[in-house]
């Protein structure tokens, strides 16, 4: 009996899927390749933003000053 470990169950399935593919009529130009990064980027800077925001909020609850007394600006 053959052991098949995860990494060759997974290397067979990669090249099954490659080996059995379909005709796609899809098409998918420049731009749309670009505005698909865009969102995905503008996805990642508002989750780094929205963690950035709780974070200042609940160090601010805390009590942990985010500014010096001495700095009044």
């Amino acid at each position: 009996m053959i052991k098949l470990n995860f990494k060759d169950i997974l290397v067979l399935a990669v090249l099954l899927s490659l080996a059995i593919t379909g005709e796609a009529h899809a098409y998918i130009d420049p731009g749309s390749g670009g505005v698909l990064v865009t969102a995905i980027l503008g996805f990642f800077a508002a989750i780094g933003y929205t963690f950035r925001k709780w974070f200042y909020t609940l160090k601010s609850k805390l009590g942990f000053s985010t500014l010096d007394d001495d700095d009044d600006v």
